[in-house]
């Protein structure tokens, strides 16, 4: 259960995120590995790897399960 104020909050902010490190999110958020990913998402590891680095950094948060829970409560994922 969210605070209505808190809901409010986090639907009034952009979307920082671009459509692919939306993909690379859901995929992580789901507990799969970076190689698991890239095969399903026809990515290089590394290119996994920089769309989790940008969707960390754009969102502020400390890692991938941090990224993707705030993604999801912002209604971005």
């Amino acid at each position: 259960m969210i605070a209505p104020e808190l809901a409010v909050a986090a639907w009034d902010r952009d979307d920082p995120l671009t459509e692919r490190e939306r993909d690379v999110l859901r995929h992580a958020a789901n507990g799969s590995p970076n190689a698991e990913i890239a095969a399903r998402l026809h990515l290089a590891e590394g290119t996994v790897r920089n769309y989790l680095s940008s969707a960390i950094a754009k969102q502020g948060a400390r890692n991938r399960t941090e990224a993707a829970a705030t993604a999801r409560e912002g209604g971005w994922l």
